[in-house]
């Protein structure tokens, strides 16, 4: 509430300035500069406060559905202390009036056969196979030994039998983690429209500062003037979604917090959708993908004459080195089914050694390394043979741009007839690489770019 009180004080200044201004019928120049200015600030401030008021609201549902799991516990809890009736001591004579006992029934405890915790019962159980004589009497009713059916020496017919209890822990296949996110250059939005001007220089032949050159001159000789040509790049943000439903029921009796969950589900899922569109994201309403065959600035490096299916040679990879701008800074990305292909790389140098073209690793945070670069195998890459399975990408130049960090709602309004809870989660961004064209060098026709796919095979 601090912050929306500051945020309302905020408006009321801005409100105040602007009317003060428009009480001067003839305005200046730049007094029509600050008045756009300050409707400018004065949308910020209004958006910031539909913000807060939806975290309030938020945080109002959150509290909202936790007092009612807690009354649902607390019933529960009051229904196993409330006394039985119907539980007839075996010496009752018939027709005995039945009274309600003085002392409730503690079912769970029951159920654990009067075992606080399953650490206390299988500590009871191993005491009693090293010393049967001092078995706790607690496992006398769980005893089998001495029956027809059971031994108290095998395994296969049971011994003791264990009471029944349930893991708290939620088993899940964890996707493999970002690789390109601690490379990326990410650019903050305000508005969720950017434009960032950058300097026009992919073309080295004759000035490598966009335009600019440089001459010597004689004394009293006119120098020869130049200019440098600018370009635009726009980062306009788009939203990311992901909606679920959740019944009451279902919130309220499940062992596990299904809430969690969930964020914890769609929080991989958005990772995911995040790194498959970089790669191969359209760019229209998505993230630009490096490797669609559209870009102007994707270098597409040849496969050698003759060379065979599915395969990936030395020459492949140092052509793919050769072509790559920013190199030392550079990524490697390769499917997991091209390891057969890497794998086979390395070479004998003369009588001294092996050539360590790719060095492995497999524990401890160093990567696996190829040419002297990390390498990293993911299975978002494209399958062996195909543009893709290898990418070399130095991602410094790709950039990403957050209007909206990845938040959450919940509303039981959506389906309130269906007795259901709606979560939703989204994020509004927005990513592209900023160059244009690939990067003509000084002195060789070999174009240079960031990201360097190898063709298919």
């Amino acid at each position: 509430m601090e912050v929306l009180d500051k945020l309302y004080t905020r408006l009321e200044e801005t409100d105040a300035t602007i009317d003060k201004l428009l009480a001067n019928e003839n305005l200046s120049a730049d007094q029509l500069a600050e008045h756009d200015k300050l409707q400018t600030s004065r949308k910020a401030i209004l958006a910031a406060i539909d913000r807060e008021n939806d975290k309030i609201s938020r945080q109002e549902e959150r509290q909202r559905l936790k007092a009612s799991l807690d009354t649902n516990r607390r019933r529960i809890a009051e229904a196993d202390r409330t006394p039985n009736p119907r539980r007839i001591d075996p010496d009752t004579p018939a027709g005995t009036q039945l009274s309600v006992p003085a002392t409730p029934i503690d079912h769970e405890a029951e159920r654990r056969r009067g075992f606080t915790t399953p650490r206390e019962f299988l500590n009871c159980v191993m005491q009693a196979g090293l010393r049967p004589d001092r078995a706790d009497p607690r496992l006398r009713p769980l005893l089998t030994v001495g029956s027809d059916e059971a031994s108290g020496t095998s395994d296969a017919y049971g011994s003791f039998l264990i009471p029944m209890g349930f893991s708290p822990d939620f088993l899940a296949l964890t996707p493999e983690d970002d690789p390109m996110a601690s490379m990326i250059t990410r650019v903050p939005m305000t508005t969720p429209s950017v434009t960032i001007p950058a300097r026009t220089d992919k073309n080295h032949t004759t000035s490598v500062a966009g335009g600019l050159t440089v001459t010597r001159r004689p004394e009293t000789v006119v120098g020869t003037a130049s200019r440098g040509q600018l370009e635009q790049l726009v980062l306009a943000a788009h939203t990311l979604f992901g909606l679920a439903y959740a019944t009451e029921e279902l919130l309220v009796d499940s062992p596990l917090t299904f809430i969690a969950i969930l964020e914890r589900g769609f929080k991989e899922q958005f990772q995911y959708a995040l790194i498959k569109e970089r790669l191969t994201g359209s760019g229209a309403g998505e993230f630009e993908g490096v490797l669609n065959a559209g870009n102007p600035y994707l270098v597409s490096v040849p496969v050698e004459n003759g060379q065979a299916t599915k395969t990936i040679t030395l020459a492949n990879i140092l052509l793919m080195m050769s072509r790559c701008w920013g190199y030392g800074r550079a990524l490697w990305i390769a499917n997991h089914d091209t390891i057969p292909q890497l794998g086979i790389l390395n070479q004998a140098v003369g009588v001294a050694g092996t050539g360590m073209i790719w060095e492995t690793n497999v524990e401890g945070p160093i990567p696996n390394r190829l040419l002297g670069r990390p390498l990293m195998f993911s299975e978002y890459a494209s399958t062996l043979g195909t543009a893709g399975d290898l990418l070399l990408g130095t991602w410094s130049e790709y950039l990403e741009g957050t209007y909206a960090p990845l938040e959450s709602a919940e509303s039981v309004h959506v389906r309130f007839v269906n007795h259901e809870i709606a979560f939703k989660f989204w994020i509004r961004n927005c990513a592209r690489c900023w160059w244009r064209s690939p990067l003509t060098p000084v002195n060789s026709t070999a174009t240079l770019s960031p990201f360097v796919v190898l063709t298919g095979r």
